[in-house]
């Protein structure tokens, strides 16, 4: 059972990280949404080009990752929680790289760094959930 339900929220932490991919105007609005393909840190460094394209190299790397780390939990593997390490560490580098370029206010997008923290510090620290309590 439980199983189930953190491979289901797993799968869906991914598709979150779906509306980086996109920057849209919001219907009757003058804001955006999304990720405006910048970088207060790297722009000084690297090209818009190369900003562009390692940022959507992350976001994409982040959603198959936590897709993956579900769907591997599912074939009750005890791999999920290594996949699931490294994507929650994964995740956290374009919360540094872009946070303040996330439309309409960075603040808005807290949870995805929140939840990260939490799978690192319930995974590497407290070693939750256990393979018995998922697997039986």
């Amino acid at each position: 059972m439980w199983d189930i339900i953190i491979g289901i929220l797993l799968i869906l932490h991914g598709l979150i990280f779906a509306m980086f991919l996109v920057y849209v105007k919001l219907p009757e609005e003058e804001q955006y949404f999304g990720w405006s393909r910048k970088s207060w840190l790297l722009d000084r460094v690297l090209g818009e080009k190369a900003i562009k394209i390692m940022g959507l190299v992350l976001w994409s790397l982040i959603i198959g990752g936590f897709i993956v780390s579900g769907i591997v939990l599912f074939t009750e593997t005890e791999a999920w929680r290594l996949v699931t390490i490294i994507t929650s560490f994964v995740s956290l580098l374009p919360f540094i790289f872009f946070w303040t370029d996330l439309q309409p206010k960075p603040r808005y997008f807290v949870v995805g760094p929140v939840v990260a923290v939490g799978a690192i510090i319930a995974l590497l620290i407290f070693n939750w959930p256990t393979d018995v309590m998922l697997f039986g």
